[in-house]
């Protein structure tokens, strides 16, 4: 997303505190701050709402990780915002600020928000999509706990197709999957081992292909058959790696080039050995996996918006009634 220019010139008096609720930086500040930010460049002695407004332009042509959000630099500019000892140093109020920022943010859907770190993030109101989804190895926020805490329920009672559908498509596409798309019941006998099959485009603009293999149940190395044996997921993947998918948006059949393996239980560590171990050298860098704990721990930070039934699954109906 790019920010338009009558954003970015309010972004930037924020900056540089000729916006009143926000600290006032001098020359010398201002680089301090862009240098902070990870951006070496200093400021040249000119004016310096129009100087910081120039190198805001510059930064708003960057690449950007997350979909529906502005580049990874600006997010880095709007983060640093909020920096506690900044308002502490001026005496001033962070709430009124970032309901400043919020207001002029507002005509792009897109909302500032602190974490439990004060840590500025921003979320796309359209899509969900949120900052923080960049920063992984941080602490859960006790809202975010929450969340996990919802969604953990769900998964103990949602149907495969129901963890697909609603979790795991708003999952990758607020992640910036494109043309996420489950197979469905339906489809069953001719999806070759992929439950769901998405696209990512690269800076470069090149695309890589990815299907999903989702199971509800632990995945273990034991049994003699059935969803929770790993040697079914084996035939799976095999299937899924020797199939082609049709790109309806290119019209041609393409490979695909990774297999997330996911499940909302338990992947055992002898389940990924025993796996690997099966798979030839080429084959084997196709694999990602992703157990109950490793989703729940994304989904949380990146579906913290997403509303589901209290009781996870759908409600009941007279054929569930046993009398």
């Amino acid at each position: 997303m790019k920010l338009d220019e009558r954003v970015l010139e309010s972004l930037a008096e924020m900056v540089i505190g000729d916006h009143p609720l926000f600290p006032y930086r001098s020359s010398s500040y201002i680089t301090e701050y862009f240098r902070r930010c990870g951006l070496h460049v200093a400021h040249d002695g000119s004016t310096r709402k129009w100087w910081a407004k120039d190198r805001l332009i510059e930064l708003n042509l960057g690449p950007a990780s997350v979909a529906g959000l502005p580049s990874d630099d600006l997010l880095s500019i709007i983060a640093e915002l909020f920096d506690p000892l900044d308002f502490e140093k001026k005496c001033l109020p962070i709430e009124p600020a970032l309901d400043a920022l919020n207001t002029t943010l507002n005509r792009h859907s897109l909302v500032a928000y602190l974490d439990a770190t004060g840590r500025c993030h921003l979320r796309n109101t359209g899509s969900g999509t949120t900052s923080s989804a960049l920063q992984p190895q941080r602490p859960l926020s006790q809202e975010e706990i929450e969340q996990r805490k919802t969604l953990a329920a769900f998964l103990d009672s949602a149907s495969e197709d129901d963890l697909t559908e609603r979790m795991l498509v708003p999952f990758f596409q607020r992640l910036g999957f494109h043309r996420v798309s489950p197979a469905g019941h339906k489809e069953k006998t001719n999806e070759f081992g992929k439950d769901l099959w998405m696209k990512l485009q690269l800076p470069t603009g090149h695309w890589l292909y990815f299907c999903a293999q989702i199971k509800r149940e632990k995945l273990d190395s034991s049994g003699a058959g059935g969803d929770r044996n790993v040697a079914t997921v084996l035939s799976q993947a095999r299937m899924a790696i020797d199939h082609p998918i049709f790109d309806s948006d290119t019209n041609r059949k393409v490979l695909l080039d990774h297999i997330f393996i996911i499940s909302a239980g338990e992947i055992t560590k002898q389940a990924r050995a025993w796996l690997v171990e099966k798979l030839d050298t080429g084959q084997r860098r196709h694999i990602i996996f992703m157990d109950r704990s490793e989703f729940l721990d994304h989904a949380a930070r990146i579906l913290l918006d997403l509303k589901l039934d209290e009781a996870g699954a759908a409600a009941l109906t007279d054929d569930d009634i046993p009398f």
